[in-house]
């Protein structure tokens, strides 16, 4: 590509420096034929070369408004292949003294109009030194424009020539300079470019060996995270116990708020190291018989409290009630206990939805869960990033709700292990669906265990 290009860039450079070099001489020209010629010669002569001048710049203008590159060649060589056929056949023919500038053509062809333009333009060249031949023998009598010695015009048109040729090499060494300059910065550049990639491999291959150790450490440390935090969480509860039974009401308060936050704690710390572990690819799935419509009442139960305190109703849709799965029961559980505390975190006054129904898709059985509220909605663009991890609708200091950012990126990943889908829809200020999509049968990859004869 770079080498068709600094070819287009010469070829385009030769053209405008010829077309110039016609102008030029199309003027000088003028004052050879003035001397030369007189009575009709003289004004057909200076037609002739005013037209050449015409058609030049009209060449370096098409070439200017993108012209193909080998047109514009080939006409600027047909206007000097033409001048020169009419001076050689009104000076005498092959007494004439411009024969030499057809030894021009060919090599002005190849230079503006490619290689290839070489031998139609020579056999050009020798079909007018034929047809001239021809017409001398036959004895036609060729005009005769000139009346003055052939002298100074040979002189004239020998230099033109030498000086034609020059430029056009130095015109084309030009071309070829800027090439390879070219060539060099597209050089230097390609091996910044690998350099830069190179580098930017090595980062790559650091940050997920960081990542890798990061998320290996941490679900490493599951067991010593969670064994102090539950035993703060035990001794607390004793102590509230013990304070409520010697009437320490104030004290028994306290405790409960420790244990609460020590709760708060370990549920955030529990999602870190769970995401950590699906992360390092740590998380093993278990396989169990549940039916799905008890196991969501169940949540509802357990969540009803956190919904009456926010002034909302909490409700739940059985399409089948026979609906059963055979997947990771406590990590399905993991899931709904999110999306539908979400729900509830983020509507006042308002109503939250579970459907559970089954669904058939290519032959294949699926378990579907709608958790629909009636909240405050999320945007579109906001739709894009909540299932990243640490990310927040609101992640301003300010917020209003709580929360690590975690729980949405989490159920991602749990489901997309189970080889299922969760998808949104919502509008600020009308509330949010969201749709999880679970294969009834699990992904090879999950080892089975018992069934679950308490659903």
């Amino acid at each position: 590509m770079l080498l068709a290009e600094s070819a287009l860039r010469r070829r385009a450079l030769l053209i405008a420096g010829t077309v110039w070099t016609i102008v030029a001489a199309c003027i000088a020209s003028v004052g050879v034929i003035v001397l030369t010629t007189s009575g009709v010669g003289r004004i057909v002569s200076l037609a002739v070369d005013l037209a050449t001048l015409l058609l030049a710049l009209f060449a370096l203008q098409q070439l200017r408004s993108g012209a193909q590159m080998a047109t514009a060649g080939h006409m600027v060589t047909g206007i000097v292949f033409v001048s020169t056929a009419y001076a050689i056949t009104t000076t005498g023919g092959f007494s004439s003294q411009y024969w030499i500038l057809l030894a021009v053509i060919p090599f002005l062809a190849a230079q503006t109009a490619g290689r290839a333009s070489t031998r139609p333009w020579s056999v050009a060249c020798v079909l007018l030194i034929a047809s001239l031949c021809a017409l001398t023998g036959m004895g036609v009598a060729l005009p005769q424009f000139a009346d003055a010695p052939p002298l100074y015009g040979a002189a004239f048109y020998g230099i033109l020539t030498v000086l034609v040729v020059r430029f056009l090499s130095h015109l084309s060494d030009l071309a070829k300079e800027d090439a390879i300059a070219r060539a060099e910065q597209f050089a230097e550049q390609l091996l910044r470019a690998d350099q830069e990639v190179g580098d930017a491999r090595i980062l790559a291959e650091q940050a997920v060996a960081a990542n890798s150790a990061k998320s290996a450490f941490m679900a490493t440390m599951s067991h010593e995270l969670r064994t102090p935090l539950n035993a703060v969480i035990g001794y607390a509860e004793l102590l509230a116990e013990d304070a409520e039974s010697h009437g320490l009401h104030s004290m028994r308060n306290d405790l409960v708020k420790i244990v609460g936050a020590s709760q708060h704690l370990l549920r955030l710390i529990e999602d870190i190291l769970d995401l950590s572990a699906v992360e390092a690819e740590r998380l093993d799935l278990r396989r169990e018989r549940f039916s799905a419509g008890a196991l969501v009442r169940e949540i509802v139960a357990t969540l009803e409290p956190l919904a009456r305190k926010r002034r909302n109703t909490l409700d739940v849709v059985l399409s089948d009630p026979n609906v059963a799965a055979d997947l990771d029961r406590a990590r399905v559980r993991q899931v709904l206990i999110n999306l539908i505390g979400n729900a509830i975190k983020f509507t006042s006054h308002g109503k939250i939805t579970v459907h559970v129904r089954s669904e058939t898709e290519d032959l294949r059985r699926l378990l579907v869960f709608v958790v629909e509220d009636t909240g405050i909605g999320i945007s579109e663009a906001d739709q894009r990033q909540i299932f990243e991890p640490f990310t927040q609708v609101d992640s301003s200091p300010r917020r209003r709700y709580e929360g690590s950012g975690l729980g949405l990126s989490l159920c991602k990943r749990l489901i997309e292990m189970m080889d299922g889908t969760i998808s949104v829809r919502s509008h600020p200020g009308e509330g949010s669906t969201f749709t999880v999509r679970l294969p009834a049968a699990p992904p090879a990859s999950a080892a089975r265990v018992p069934l679950d004869v308490a659903c």
